[in-house]
């Protein structure tokens, strides 16, 4: 059977601050083994008794004793609550926030980026940015990204993370090339970068790359954009 919990305690030691102020007394003395004795005789929770014990603490509160060892959890913990001013004081240990720090405005704006690398639709809003910021205007349609400034078309085939088997970069070269229009006319594929795909891309002969004037752009899991 599971013993007494947090909440036991803090019940007992409020009622006994709430008794000696209407007694009139300006403060009570608790000893944890006193009060785990009191509340749970047949159950091992003094961590639990201590732990209710700092949490009702208030500023100007003493501790008189403190327990054996490093922990702060013991027998021995004694402290002087005044039961004056209950409600204005402020509690001597706050709780402390759970989980890690709030993040500033840039580290969310880079968290943002990061995750965009894990669908094609985030990756397709990375790029689309990326290519504003570098002056292009472009017109998004279901497969890809055509893309213009003063003196060049670029048509960016997109392909974030899908689910099913991971193709090779040869096969994906080989769907966009079925679609190609004319020589004039830039192509890219866009993918998270990856060392494999790197790897493939660099096997591909260079005059190769030229006579079908393509290359590929690669976003890092910062956000960042490579364009090979």
């Amino acid at each position: 059977m599971k013993g007494p919990g947090i909440k036991d305690y803090l019940e007992v030691i409020e009622n006994m601050k709430v008794t000696a102020q209407k007694e009139g007394k300006a403060f009570i003395e608790v000893n944890s083994k006193e009060l785990h004795a009191n509340v749970s005789p047949n159950h091992a929770t003094m961590p639990t008794c201590c732990q209710a014990i700092y949490k009702l603490m208030l500023e100007g509160d003493e501790i008189l004793r403190r327990p054996k060892g490093n922990t702060g959890f013991g027998s021995h913990l004694t402290v002087r609550f005044y039961v004056e001013q209950l409600e204005e004081r402020e509690r001597m240990f706050p709780n402390k926030k759970r989980g890690r720090p709030a993040k500033s405005e840039e580290e969310k704006l880079a968290a943002r980026k990061a995750k965009m690398k894990r669908k094609t639709e985030d990756l397709c809003n990375l790029i689309k940015s990326w290519l504003g910021e570098h002056g292009w205007e472009y017109i998004e349609n279901k497969d890809f990204i055509e893309a213009h400034n003063e003196s060049q078309r670029w048509v960016i085939n997109v392909q974030g993370i899908k689910r099913g088997r991971k193709q090779t970069l040869p096969v994906k070269l080989s769907e966009v090339l079925k679609h190609i229009e004319d020589t004039n006319t830039h192509y890219s594929i866009a993918f998270n970068d990856s060392v494999s795909y790197r790897r493939q891309w660099n096997e591909i002969p260079k005059a190769v790359k030229n006579s079908l004037n393509m290359s590929v752009i690669l976003a890092d899991k910062k956000g960042n954009i490579t364009e090979l």
